[in-house]
């Protein structure tokens, strides 16, 4: 059960508020009751818990708005309870997981089933989203109003991109009558074929197939005409290139309802990091150029991009363990989301407020969420970390139960010291 907890000498962060000082929180009964600085009179404690943050970050709990679980089907790469844990040492007290299992997430009954699984175990909230079609194959739209009703928070595809214009544009008429939004991967698979790798001159000189990033742009301008026709809430996943961030920026200024999110792998590193034939660096999108790189940060600093999520999907060692072309795509990201945030904090390219508009308010606002707030009267979802703390990522200390990640042995700063969801501390395990 929660109580009434007092959390004192906090460095407080809260986007919507726009609050960045030296204060105090208090909470009771799972919620957010006073905020206030270190010059406001502070409340009594006595019949609860008092909490010296020492200094720390105080903030509102992650949103992660793109995870692939396990469960159902692949239970030996991801379960349920080790992906809360997972979240738990990332920050997140709220994620939500792709249709793509095993079977798809494409009924009322497949998002009953999990959610109350999901309910049954402590930790971080765990939301669905309902398959856009039916197995996620490309022809047939799914039971989405069924969905909505059993509490799918919007509409995806997984890493699939649904090639069929009018299949796409017959479930964003639909999304916008339930007024859910539209997620969706980017790739003209026509353009993609076979190719392991983003499309250029590290490509060529590898000696590997490529893929374009023209493949990504001209479904997603595809995408932004239709979100156009259909008045749809539509939000591009994972962007990784310099002209999705354009076409982006374009259809916001012409008024198009349309979000974004990316990756830390797109905004830390590039296409040379595949240099080494490093399988863990083998992504779907790609990693790409430089520039596009460059690209998505600035995406991120002027509001083009409107979250960042850590696009974990669990892999099978031994699928990663093949020669580059054989490997399959995809790594674990849910524990480095807000550790890899930090790295642009760091170094300048955005602002503490700014950290936490990416991955806890706006992905919140966009799935309609119940977090990524600190205001009185919201949940209590909270998130006490010492940004200083310097490690080294290993993967082998994952909770996940997938420890593939392309940030093997890079040194990174900021560390989860306490994390509370409805107001009951969540156990960080050794």
């Amino acid at each position: 059960m929660s109580q009434k907890i007092l959390f004192i000498n906090a460095h407080i962060l809260c986007p919507e508020q726009k609050l960045d000082q030296q204060g105090w929180l208090l909470a009771e009964q799972g919620i957010i009751r006073a905020i206030g600085s270190n010059s406001d009179p502070m409340p009594e404690a006595k019949d609860g818990q008092k909490i010296d943050c020492k200094g720390d970050i105080l903030a509102p709990g992650l949103v992660d708005m793109r995870v692939q679980s396990g469960d159902p089907g692949a239970e030996h790469l991801e379960t349920l309870t080790s992906l809360k844990q997972a979240a738990t040492h990332g920050g997140i007290t709220s994620l939500a997981v792709l249709p793509s299992t095993e079977p798809v997430i494409d009924t009322a009954a497949m998002i009953d089933s999990l959610q109350l699984r999901a309910s049954r175990i402590d930790g971080p909230s765990i939301y669905c989203y309902g398959a856009m079609t039916k197995e996620l194959e490309d022809d047939q739209m799914a039971e989405l109003g069924m969905m909505a009703a059993a509490g799918a928070c919007a509409f995806a595809s997984g890493t699939l991109s649904i090639q069929n214009a009018q299949t796409l544009r017959r479930i964003m008429t639909y999304a916008a009558m339930l007024d859910k939004p539209v997620i969706h991967h980017c790739e003209d698979t026509d353009l993609t074929g076979e190719g392991d790798m983003n499309e250029g001159e590290t490509s060529t000189r590898l000696g590997m197939l490529g893929q374009p990033a023209a493949a990504e742009i001209v479904i997603l301008k595809r995408d932004i005409e239709l979100a156009r026709l259909t008045g749809v809430h539509y939000h591009a996943s994972h962007i990784s290139t310099a002209g999705a961030v354009a076409a982006i920026r374009q259809a916001k200024k012409e008024g198009v309802k349309i979000t974004a999110d990316t990756a830390p792998p797109y905004f830390l590193l590039n296409e040379l990091s595949v240099s080494g034939y490093d399988a863990a660096c083998k992504l779907n999108p790609p990693l790409r150029s430089e520039a596009d790189r460059h690209a998505i940060i600035e995406g991120l600093q002027d509001g083009t991009i409107d979250a960042i999520a850590s696009d974990h999907v669990p892999v099978n060692p031994d699928m990663k363990a093949q020669p580059f072309t054989q490997a399959s795509t995809g790594a674990s990201g849910i524990e480095l989301l807000l550790t890899m945030t930090i790295k642009l904090v760091k170094t300048g390219a955005i602002s503490w407020l700014r950290a936490f508009e990416l991955t806890s308010q706006n992905p919140a606002k966009i799935l309609k969420l119940e977090a990524g707030s600190l205001t009185p009267g919201n949940r209590a979802d909270l998130v006490q970390i010492n940004p200083n703390h310097s490690w080294i990522i290993e993967g082998r200390a994952f909770k996940s139960l997938s420890r593939i990640t392309p940030f093997e042995g890079q040194p990174v700063e900021g560390q989860v010291r306490g994390l509370w969801v409805d107001g009951v501390q969540i156990a960080l395990e050794p």
